[in-house]
């Protein structure tokens, strides 16, 4: 590895937990192998809603999660502690809510973890840091789609840095504009690199608000009222696979045209399905492989039994705007399918295992289902009239 690859990086991580404290692919594993490479770790906090539903309840969470911490403070890692939830229900905007903000960064501060940053949503919240807390630096979330200068002018009283929208971070002309702004303001940009959601999604807040209150998916449910998230709907559809290249994510290879501009580049690895190969390739910048394992969430499923190979990519994908400016208002002039031809490749080994995959794994909802449920009656379960 060459000494450029070596120095710390912009790059943050998320702090997650798996069943077994020595998984492989554990969070202690990733903080072991990348955390001297890595700017920052961002970490929800038992009992503090925040943009995933996952919620840390064991008994031993606070310990595992402490540990993990240390290890990234100790290896030059700044902190930053999430409250960047859409919805905080009847706690937003109140008394309890200041206490338990207040209560848990006092006990992060007694633990030795005391937070360099926090990200959140709510102007409630960050003015309760504001006030009490002045030297953590108030960060807007990527959740606030922050999509012009406008935007980040309005939050300027209360936010330090901010997340800019995903949905415009890759029309090079929005984004250069906004980071001029953040140069000539005193403030700083960031950046999630990884994201799997599709472009301009209309169902991003329904679904952002689900996940704050801790909701989880019930796939009979969608199944049986034939919904699914715009997602799960596009990536089942061969003819739709395009889509993909219309989203928000940056490769590995085309980070350094952001990375001048930028104060962090978050990698979602939180609830995504490669977090030890995401960080390796971002670091590393470069990568050899399925693009899509590299996105949260993961549509590898969706493609079977295809992949989309990151090499393949031409070299002006960036700079050409395609997928870039042009996704914002889309006239399918065919480029992007021109390209999918160039990047899909055939990706099956000889286990019969797609991209890593079991086919009888907890993706399997998106297999062609052998009973057919849709007369059943929603409440009883018998035949009967759709409700």
């Amino acid at each position: 590895m060459s000494s450029k690859q070596n120095k710390r990086t912009k790059f943050a991580v998320g702090h997650y937990l798996t069943a077994k404290p020595d998984d492989p692919a554990s969070f202690a594993e990733l903080a072991r192998r990348f955390a001297p490479r890595l700017r920052e770790v961002y970490f929800p906090w038992p009992g503090l809603s925040n943009a995933r539903a996952k919620v840390y309840n064991k008994p031993d969470d606070e310990e595992r999660i402490v540990s993990d911490l240390k290890y990234c403070r100790e290896h030059g890692m700044k902190l930053d502690i999430l409250a960047n939830a859409t919805c905080y229900g009847e706690k937003s905007f109140t008394k309890d809510q200041r206490l338990q903000i207040v209560g848990i960064i006092k006990h992060l501060d007694e633990l030795g973890l005391y937070p360099e940053i926090v990200t959140t949503t709510s102007p409630y919240i960050a003015k309760v840091f504001k006030l009490n807390f002045p030297d953590i630096e108030i960060r807007a979330s990527v959740n606030m789609r922050l999509r012009n200068t406008l935007a980040l002018e309005y939050l300027a009283p209360l936010y330090e840095s901010y997340y800019i929208c995903r949905d415009v971070q890759r029309d090079l002309p929005t984004f250069h504009k906004m980071a001029d702004w953040c140069k000539e303001h005193g403030k700083k940009l960031c950046m999630l690199a990884n994201s799997g959601c599709v472009r301009n999604c209309p169902w991003q807040v329904f679904h952002e608000t689900l996940l704050s209150h801790g909701f989880t998916f019930t796939f009979a449910e969608m199944e049986y009222q034939n919904i699914a998230l715009v997602c799960n709907k596009i990536f089942t559809q061969k003819k739709m696979l395009s889509e993909f290249l219309r989203c928000t994510w940056i490769r590995p290879e085309d980070i350094h045209v952001f990375e001048p501009e930028l104060e962090t580049i978050k990698l979602s690895t939180r609830e995504a399905n490669f977090p030890l190969e995401i960080a390796e390739a971002y670091v590393s910048g470069s990568y050899d492989g399925n693009l899509l394992r590299l996105m949260d969430p993961y549509h590898g499923l969706g493609f079977r039994p295809n992949r989309v190979d990151n090499k393949s990519f031409p070299a002006d994908w960036v700079t050409s705007g395609i997928a870039g400016k042009c996704a914002e208002n889309c006239t399918h002039c065919g480029k992007c399918e021109q390209i999918l031809e160039q990047v899909l490749k055939y990706d099956i080994d000889p286990h019969g295992r797609l991209d890593g995959f079991s086919l009888t794994n907890n993706f399997s909802f998106l297999a062609p289902k052998k009973k057919d449920i849709s007369g059943l009656n929603p409440v009883h379960g018998e035949k009967g009239k759709r409700s």
